[in-house]
């Protein structure tokens, strides 16, 4: 992660830290300069190898580190390239200048034994170092056997002691260090919903999705038209007059007044005797309606339907009419070509849809009053009969300018995290929380407009140098009792059976948790 914060973060080292944790502690730091305090020796600062992984790791981050530790491990920081510092104050410090690394007083001293004339060296020039790498060859006059000679063995000069006092004493403060009691303050910040706000983006036009679609769908006619046959019969007239009598083409006989028949032509019925039998005739009659109620049974036709030609006269059929049929067609109705018409609505719909939902980053601006479906309906379509299916197609042609949701989103949030009057004091907002919800889109000029609303989480601000000066020398119920108002408050001592936290603030350690990811409900 890349660093956030200018000011120096403390981080505070364990005697058993490994320089693993160490890198993993400061890649995760928010600052960009991060000062180290060693307790002593550390397994972390021990050696100037891990040192030089540590400051790599620095390099690779973007980071600066720095060293708090002793004389001796501030020299190995000297070879490591890492600026160490005598104390915290130096190199936090606005003008922070490192401490001289330590040196040894002498250079190591490397003896050889022989004669000093016989293996003399060629005079070098002295190159001045910082006393760690030059080593100066001292040369010993061989030893000479008793009686040999006059000479005596030479001892080489003694080495100070005092460096080895400093040693030691270094070694007793890191142990000193190392048992000193330590204490862990983790704290999960209480969280409190922020927004909905709302907010006008304007972003440029990212593009246009520009097709035309097509569409072909069958439909069914489900309407029924029935074609009526009329039944046709014959039937006989009788004329109890003495004088005859014509029977117009068209005169309506029935039966009893309900189903009607016609004769298809005009008769002249003979009179009949005085006392004898009447005189009858016989024609070809048509049922009025078409359909089966025509065919009727013999002798159901009774009645003579004109009033003029009543009078002793009478009618029958001696044999059933016969051939009323309804004969079934088929019939397209409305309500067959809307069926056709919506479901070429819906799938150009659809396939609008796919197409406007294929990159979701994009936000598309609102359909135009001109986009609309175009559907073919032939003119003689409605109505038509013995034609049980039929088939229509549409068309869509559409073309929507598009935003990038992405840049409407991140305009949305600068704005939220711009807007002071949005947040309470104290807190700050948690950027994970942040979600943006963007309005129809719509085309100001060669801009695209959005209305966003806007929700986030927001935490209360930590200062740990503030919580450690706050808790030094408390017990842990005081310690929760005393941070209770920044959230959620965990403390864990070193060794565990102390009975309070450290009254040395450096030795307590404060962890910030994010807090649960949750989404952010709006506010009352």
């Amino acid at each position: 992660m890349s660093p956030v914060n200018d000011e120096p973060q403390l981080l505070y080292l364990e005697p058993d830290d490994e320089i693993t944790s160490v890198i993993r502690r400061l890649r995760g730091a928010d600052a960009g300069r991060v000062v180290l305090v060693a307790p002593g020796r550390s397994r972390a600062t021990s050696s100037v190898v891990a040192l030089r992984l540590l400051q790599r790791a620095a390099m690779e981050t973007g980071r600066s580190v720095a060293l708090v530790a002793d004389a001796s491990t501030r020299s190995l920081a000297g070879e490591a390239g890492i600026a160490a510092f005598a104390s915290v104050a130096d190199a936090t410090s606005p003008t922070p200048s490192p401490a001289e690394p330590m040196t040894p007083t002498r250079a190591p001293i490397h003896v050889v034994r022989g004669a000093g004339g016989a293996r003399q060296q060629p005079s070098k020039p002295i190159v001045a170092t910082d006393g760690m790498e030059e080593t100066v060859a001292v040369h010993l006059p061989p030893p000479v056997k008793p009686g040999a000679s006059g000479r005596r063995w030479r001892r080489a000069p003694r080495l100070p002691r005092w460096p080895w006092l400093v040693a030691l004493l270094v070694v007793a403060l890191a142990a000193g260090a190392a048992l000193l009691p330590g204490a862990t303050v983790r704290i999960t910040p209480t969280t409190v919903p922020v927004g909905p706000r709302s907010y006008p983006v304007e972003v440029g036009i990212a593009g246009h999705l520009a097709d035309q679609l097509q569409a072909t769908k069958p439909g069914t006619a489900t309407g029924q038209q029935p074609e009526l046959v009329p039944a046709t019969g014959v039937v006989t007239f009788f004329n109890r007059s003495i004088g005859s009598v014509e029977i117009p083409m068209g005169t309506k006989v029935s039966v009893g007044g309900t189903i009607f028949f016609t004769t298809t032509k005009k008769i002249t019925v003979p009179g009949g005797a005085f006392f004898g039998d009447p005189g009858q005739k016989d024609v070809d009659v048509v049922a009025v309606e078409g359909g089966t109620a025509g065919n009727v049974a013999a002798g159901a036709i009774d009645t003579i339907d004109d009033p003029n030609l009543r009078f002793n006269r009478q009618v029958t059929n001696a044999q059933p009419t016969s051939g009323g049929l309804e004969i079934p067609h088929s019939l397209i109705q409305q309500a067959d070509i809307d069926a056709v018409v919506a479901a070429i609505q819906a799938d150009l719909q659809q396939r609008l849809n796919a197409a406007l939902t294929a990159e979701p980053d994009r936000l598309y601006v609102a359909a135009p009053a001109t986009e609309v479906p175009t559907i073919d309906i032939p003119a003689d379509l409605l109505g038509k009969v013995d034609a049980p299916t039929f088939e229509l197609s549409g068309t869509l042609t559409f073309d929507r300018a598009y935003a990038s949701r992405g840049d409407v989103e991140a305009s949305a949030r600068s704005s939220l995290l711009a807007d002071a009057a949005a947040v309470p004091a104290g807190n700050a907002i948690l950027e994970d929380s942040i979600t943006v919800d963007a309005g129809p889109p719509i085309t100001v000029g060669d801009q695209i407009q959005v209305q966003a609303s806007v929700t986030a989480l927001a935490a209360a601000t930590i200062d740990e140098a503030q919580v450690r000066n706050l808790v030094a020398g408390r017990t842990v119920e005081e310690a929760r009792a005393a941070l209770a108002d920044r959230g959620e408050i965990e403390v864990e001592l070193w060794p565990s059976w102390l009975d309070r936290l450290p009254r040395l603030a450096f030795r307590i350690s404060v962890d910030t948790v994010a807090p649960p990811a949750a989404s952010a409900s709006p506010s009352p």
